[in-house]
């Protein structure tokens, strides 16, 4: 019985593991980097990050709101590690709970890494 019992409990230990394991709910550039906070451009390619990485993330958000230039679809993610990360590196986020519908959109993140 307790054989059986540990075999349930890393069963199930293992599958919870695994559930944050799936495919990343979006991709982006990093715009900018604050203490808990990452801006996250999820419609913008690297080459097109070099022409803008030195206009202001205000600026930007201000032409993405007036339809000055083509969206760059901007997120506020909120992660307790943000630190990690650096202007310009490309990202997987996997977000935890719901994507609030703001501009920018603003969402928790369970989980980021650097894009392979």
């Amino acid at each position: 019985m307790k054989k059986s019992m540990f075999a349930l409990i890393i069963i199930i230990l293992f599958s919870v593991s695994l559930a944050g394991c799936g495919d990343a709910d979006i991709e982006g550039i990093v715009l900018e980097v604050n203490e808990n906070e990452i801006k996250l451009a999820e419609n913008l390619s690297p080459n097109k990050y070099e022409e803008i990485k030195n206009e202001s993330v205000k600026q930007l958000q201000n032409e993405d709101v007036e339809g000055t230039r083509e969206s760059l679809a901007l997120m506020d993610i909120t992660y307790d590690n943000a630190g990690k990360f650096s202007k310009g590196d490309e990202v997987e986020v996997w977000i935890d709970g719901d994507i609030m519908s703001s501009y920018p959109g603003k969402a928790d993140a369970k989980k980021i890494s650097n894009k392979k």
